[in-house]
């Protein structure tokens, strides 16, 4: 047997195993199918290659093989055009030219197979240069796609891919050449053969294009561990040599032996490869594994962020890098922290809505070059339709928020079947700064994060209702150790007539008794913070709420105040507890009051339905809200983070349990409750409350009818509006700053 015999060999066998190995692979996508279909039609010609080259012999075994031979030469094209169309998207009217040209080609090749034109050389060299032309268009297609694609990196992996296809074809012409006339040629065509088989299906394996240094690694590393491999079974086998029972068993040995080491070879020798060639890329490897590691003892949002983020940045690959949550408050996500400059603190759930379907869709990662490079591809073949609009307007998306986050790369952070948070790396110096390996070790390093921040989730609530529990019991406490005392200091007090005692006795004791009022006002807050809810849950128009509730405040709110009500009709009905509903909103207006003050302004009281991205796996579930919007003079930012913590206040007697009494009344209704503040332009909280479905509202039901509130407040009368997208204004534009500061309580 020579050596195009064994390497034909060779190279049957490798395109057998690449082929069955992607044709296994669950849940594949059509073009691995037709991966696994090329590959194995190469096998197929290879084998029946090497089958015609052991039996050289005239006869009708040579006849078979030299048959066989051509008939799988002649199916190659047709493989291979359909592969290469598929993966690269191309139009459905190239799609039929290539089919029909791989039927022209598999008719010729039968027919020269079945035929005696079988054993004429110049109908095999016909046939040949034919396969050899036909395969030729695979790297027109390739060369094509380079002219027309307009990121550079791109061109250069596409380029490759030609490059190879084109290196591939050629040596195999010269090998057949060499075959026919006895040319003494190193049998090159087969190993590159097998070789561009290899990078193709490294390629489907992985999100993009290997680049060249990706490439040339994977090589090196395969390279290095074959001749490892091959010396254990040299070592195991070589000196058996006549003893063939031996022989088999000292093979199956070695097939054990192979078996247990190839993944832990593997995985060595790849690593040492990159340290020695790529250095930068192997301190990104090294911190993404070590930080899988030592994430997995954390359990601190704060402390696995700042670990994630100086890891990454410290690898010299990162000049970006960020990680945004899930908001409580308002529906979006929040920084939580980043490396580099600074992206936007805040990507509303509306912006997210790309990202947020790529999820939906089970994408893992969302690359900044591939969705630039879809959107160019959608430009250039641009067509009309609803569905080329969608996609063409969910790219944008998608693209403006990468940018807003400052990402190349973006991976949703999923948990409990919802996007929990983004991790975002870019590396501004290179359009695509991530090999598909390094990739895969982000995505796997995402996962441990999103599982750190769903148990930090469970235990903070876990902290929260110890604390609680805790507050309960110290609440039941105070109410009897500092009430009672409190009764006797205020009875004692009374007891006292201020007009007996001169000067300013009198006054003295009228401040012990508010003050000693303004106490049991606090004990009497706490134990209602305290306290559990005692809820009364069912179908609630809010429209009738607010209505209500703004006809009892309206007599309390000063003259000078205008009090404003505006109403969406198309409003669904809520679960709620409408008495614990109108408490929230009398204690948003009681502060809106205050922070006015004697000035003149105005305090807006509405409901809205906003079309907005709702769930987070793709389904539109439906939310209403409420808004208390007043001109005040605004919420410090410093303070806006902190009003509702509990005993956070600025008043100089307020308990700082207002707005945390209403936060958790909100929460307690499956919603939230966020503030939206500019200092000196007033501002406006935002109850949003999940809405019943359809089927669950009451037949019985109809929208407020806005009946105007008493004539005692003749500037009351509810607006009805349209619903709308944004919440109103918080105040008019040329409304002068003031300097009095918004306090909350």
């Amino acid at each position: 047997m020579d050596i195009r015999t064994q390497s034909a060999l060779l190279a049957s066998l490798v395109g057998l195993a690449l082929g069955l190995s992607m044709l296994l692979r669950p849940g594949r996508p059509r073009v691995v199918t037709l991966y696994s279909v090329f590959a194995l039609t190469v096998a197929g010609y290879y084998l029946a290659l090497f089958l015609a080259g052991i039996f050289p012999e005239p006869g009708w075994v040579s006849r078979i093989a030299v048959g066989a031979t051509l008939l799988v030469a002649s199916f190659v094209p047709g493989a291979a055009v359909s592969f290469f169309l598929e993966f690269l998207g191309v139009s459905q009217g190239t799609h039929m030219l290539g089919r029909r040209l791989g039927l022209l080609s598999s008719v010729f090749g039968v027919v020269v197979a079945v035929t005696p034109l079988a054993q004429t050389s110049w109908a095999r060299m016909a046939t040949g240069v034919w396969v050899l032309g036909t395969l030729l268009t695979s790297v027109s297609l390739l060369l094509n796609r380079v002219r027309t694609q307009e990121s550079r990196i791109e061109r250069l992996r596409l380029m490759y891919l030609a490059i190879g296809a084109g290196a591939s074809i050629l040596l195999t012409a010269l090998d057949l050449v060499g075959r026919r006339y006895d040319i003494p040629l190193p049998p090159l065509g087969p190993i590159f053969s097998t070789l561009y088989l290899f990078f193709l299906a490294q390629t489907l394996l992985r999100l993009r294009l290997m680049d060249l240094h990706e490439l040339l690694g994977k090589i090196a590393s395969q390279t290095v561990l074959a001749f490892i491999l091959a010396a254990v079974f040299t070592v195991l086998t070589v000196w058996v040599k006549t003893n063939t029972g031996l022989f088999v068993f000292n093979t199956v040995v070695a097939a054990f032996v192979i078996i247990i080491l190839v993944e832990p070879l593997r995985v060595k020798v790849e690593e040492q490869v990159v340290a020695i060639f790529f250095r930068e890329r192997f301190e990104l490897l090294r911190a993404l594994g070590a930080l899988r590691a030592r994430m997995a003892n954390v359990i601190d949002i704060s402390e696995v962020t700042r670990m994630l983020l100086d890891a990454l940045h410290e690898t010299g690959r990162v000049t970006h890098a960020s990680v945004y949550m899930l908001a409580e408050d308002r529906p979006g996500y929040r920084l939580l922290d980043s490396r580099g400059p600074p992206p936007e603190g805040f990507l509303d759930t509306a912006a997210a809505r790309g990202l947020l379907l790529a999820a939906a869709s089970g994408q893992k990662a969302v690359l900044l070059e591939n969705v630039e490079n879809r959107l160019t591809a959608l430009r250039v073949h641009s067509t009309e339709g609803k569905r080329f609009r969608d996609e063409i307007k969910r790219l944008q998306d998608t693209r403006a928020s990468l940018l807003q986050m400052k990402a190349g790369i973006s991976v949703p952070l999923v948990g409990n079947d919802r996007v929990i948070g983004f991790l975002n790396l870019w590396d501004e110096r290179v359009p695509e700064a991530y090999a598909s390996d390094e990739i895969a070790l982000i995505l796997s390093v995402a996962e441990r994060v999103a599982t750190v921040l769903e148990n930090s989730k469970l235990y903070e609530k876990i902290r929260e209702r110890d604390r609680l529990a805790a507050l309960g019991e110290m609440a039941a406490g105070l109410a009897h150790e500092i009430r009672n005392p409190l009764g006797a200091i205020k009875g004692a007090a009374q007891c006292l007539d201020p007009k007996r005692l001169p000067g300013e006795d009198g006054e003295f004791l009228g401040v012990i008794v508010e003050e000693v009022n303004r106490l049991n006002g606090v004990v009497t807050a706490f134990l209602d913070y305290a306290r559990p809810l005692k809820q009364s849950f069912g179908p609630t128009d809010l429209n009738e709420v607010v209505t209500r509730t703004m006809r009892l405040v309206q007599n309390d709110v000063p003259k000078q105040i205008e009090l404003a009500v505006q109403l969406d009709l198309t409003l669904p009905r809520v679960d709620a507890d409408a008495e614990q509903l109108k408490q929230v909103l009398i204690n948003l207006v009681q502060n809106a009051v205050q922070a006015i003050g004697d000035t003149a302004g105005r305090i807006t009281v509405g409901t809205v339905k906003p079309d907005r991205f709702g769930d987070f796996r793709g389904n539109m579930n439906e939310f209403v809200e409420v808004l208390v919007s007043d001109t005040g003079p605004g919420i410090p930012l410093d303070q806006q983070q902190h009003i509702f913590v509990p005993f956070f206040t600025t008043k100089q007697k307020g308990t700082g349990l207002g707005l945390a009494i209403c936060q958790r009344i909100v929460k307690n209704h499956g919603g939230s409750i966020s503030v939206h503040s500019r200092p000196g332009e007033g501002c406006s909280f935002v109850i949003r409350l999940p809405a019943l479905p359809a089927e669950s509202q009451p037949v019985e039901a109809s929208p407020t009818e806005g009946a105007p509130l008493p004539a005692s407040r003749p500037a009351l009368p509810p607006v009805i509006e349209e619903p709308r997208d944004s919440p109103p204004p918080k105040g008019p534009e040329s409304k002068p700053k003031r300097e009095k500061k918004r306090k909350a309580g």
